[in-house]
């Protein structure tokens, strides 16, 4: 069945790639898009701080706590995974900053005449993307903001069970942060560092990934173009039969639908185009991502395993990470396995049309879309490893494997 059939689908309007203004508004108000700012020097002022106060602080307490219990395996670990996270986010952001302007070509080039001119007429395919697209931010920061809740619980629960008070998150201070009120600001700095992080982490992932499904978007209403050419023409040219001869309304199908392949064949370049531009400006940051992933998800499973006495919060908050972690895998690999799939789908699409009823000249024209097509896009990440849900697997693979080393290394 035709998932975009008009009759059977019903999706709310909304405006084509809403889920990319989102992800840069939430960039945006966090501090890291200084491309709507209208203030330059105030907002670099607001920057400088938001990467100190809340990233500064936080990489620097678990770096001297790493120092201080080296050797002691489940200390390290404790810290490791939080100093990873947030080394691997303030990477990200700086990224980001450094890349805006290439970020913003692809913007750009988003909001272009090419991209948009049949918005109109495939309404209910942008919407299904846009939609599709902001399901995964929605699913994903749900994810994020439970952790978070469960994670910044952990100290009040602590007092209220009457143990000794407890940070949620383990780091090296220069002073006694089970003093008060020191412990009580100090606690609420460490949850507005990981509720402000979670959510931009999460914003700028699905930035990424929100290319990726315009680029499938743009792919569907490329194939629907060429698949469908052959019959919305002639039924247009139908009309004139009576007015014109035969042969002249011939002639000016053959001419109206050449034209629009060449439409096409340029649609499909910008495409291809637009696709090798996200994985050279994303492409270095999510292998560092989903390699940094990889390793997290080993250290929390290592630190459960680890666990004597076990805390609700705590408890909840470091299982819904990992599952904040899994999934922020699986939106990358998910999406790069769709853009490949949709690739694949031109020359189908391409031999659907009519083409042995047609002229020479439209012939030539769609087997250059064909020949194009042969070489389907692929996201490599890093220039080592391809975003498909295969590589998903091996990534949680190699996460138990390294994790199950650990354990018996420990346990012996």
């Amino acid at each position: 069945m035709d998932i975009f059939g008009e009759k059977q689908t019903k999706f709310k309007k909304i405006h084509p790639n809403k889920h990319l203004r989102t992800s840069l508004s939430i960039i945006y108000y966090l501090g890291f898009w200084p491309e709507w700012a209208k203030y330059k020097y105030l907002y670099n002022i607001y920057t400088t701080f938001n990467l100190i106060f809340f990233l500064g602080i936080t990489i620097a307490s678990n770096i001297v706590y790493i120092i201080i219990n080296w050797g002691n395996i489940e200390a390290m670990m404790a810290s490791l995974s939080i100093l990873m996270t947030y080394s691997t986010y303030a990477t990200k952001v700086i990224y980001i900053i450094c890349r805006r302007r290439r970020i913003k070509d692809l913007i750009d080039i988003t909001n272009s005449e090419m991209f948009n001119r049949d918005n109109d007429k495939y309404e209910h395919i942008t919407a299904y993307y846009t939609w599709q697209a902001i399901f995964h931010q929605i699913t994903f920061q749900t994810f994020g903001f439970i952790a978070v809740i469960s994670w910044g619980s952990t100290p009040i629960l602590y007092q209220i069970s009457g143990t000794s008070k407890q940070l949620p998150m383990v780091g090296w201070y220069p002073y006694n942060v089970t003093s008060t009120p020191v412990f009580e600001f100090t606690s609420l700095h460490q949850f507005m560092v990981v509720c402000t992080s979670c959510i931009n982490n999460i914003a700028i992932d699905t930035l990424a990934t929100g290319f990726i499904v315009t680029a499938c978007c743009q792919l569907t209403i490329l194939n629907y173009n060429i698949s469908s050419m052959h019959c919305i023409i002639e039924k247009k040219y139908t009309l004139l039969i009576d007015n014109v001869s035969i042969e002249n309304s011939t002639l000016k199908v053959y001419s109206k639908m050449y034209e629009d392949l060449k439409h096409c064949i340029e649609h499909t370049i910008m495409i291809f185009d637009f696709s090798k531009q996200i994985q050279d400006v994303f492409g270095t940051l999510i292998f560092l991502q989903l390699l940094v992933d990889c390793i997290v998800i080993c250290a929390i499973l290592f630190n459960l395993s680890q666990m004597k006495d076990y805390v609700t919060s705590e408890f909840l908050g470091a299982l819904l990470y990992t599952c904040c972690v899994i999934y922020q895998i699986f939106i990358y690999c998910w999406h790069g396995n769709e853009l490949h799939f949709h690739s694949m789908r031109i020359c189908s699409s391409a031999y659907a049309n009519n083409w042995w009823d047609n002229s020479k000249d439209f012939k030539h024209a769609l087997l250059i879309i064909m020949a194009r097509a042969q070489w389907p896009l692929i996201l490599i990440v890093g220039n080592v490893m391809e975003l498909s849900l295969q590589n998903f697997v091996l990534i949680l693979r190699t996460s138990y494997s390294i994790f199950t080393v650990l354990r018996t290394s420990t346990a012996t």
